[in-house]
């Protein structure tokens, strides 16, 4: 279970054969994302991991500023996790995105240039790729600058 932003590093390390990740932890420059991904293309990205328990996610200003100021290769991954309470249900996606409280963990991609619909409307902003299995989220980031096929 997906508790803290290093827990989903450890599943995302574990489960992301082919992508060599490197943590960053980076007081000097607030606002540099989480990590520095390459991937079997020889792409290089960057990846914020944020977690929330709800549809809204915080973002620093400094990590708003970043992301406003880079472009492609800079990704946001979200997880919304399990919150198990008296008086909550099984997650269910609602027709105009996001989520409701309770349920297995859900995880969501987004590129930077969404950060701001992401500070304003939350998970309700449509993601690149979506899903209940972090596989569909490696496999996107293994297929960044891979050539498309000839026809």
């Amino acid at each position: 279970m997906i508790k803290t932003e290093r827990d989903l590093w450890k599943l995302l390390k574990k489960s992301s054969a082919g992508i060599l990740f490197d943590r960053i932890e980076n007081w000097a420059v607030p606002g540099v994302p989480d990590l520095l991904g390459y991937n079997q293309n020889k792409t290089f990205f960057t990846l914020e991991l944020k977690l929330t328990k709800a549809n809204k996610v915080r973002f620093s200003p400094h990590q708003v500023s970043w992301h406003l100021r880079h472009g492609p290769g800079a990704l946001i991954l979200v997880a919304r996790i399990m919150n198990r309470g008296k008086n909550t249900t099984v997650a269910k996606m609602q027709h105009v995105g996001g989520l409701r409280a309770g349920g297995p963990t859900h995880f969501f991609l987004y590129e930077s240039r969404q950060i701001m619909d992401l500070v304003e409307h939350g998970l309700k902003t449509k993601p690149i790729v979506g899903g209940l299995q972090i596989n569909e989220i490696i496999k996107y980031l293994n297929g960044l600058g891979a050539l498309a096929p000839r026809p």
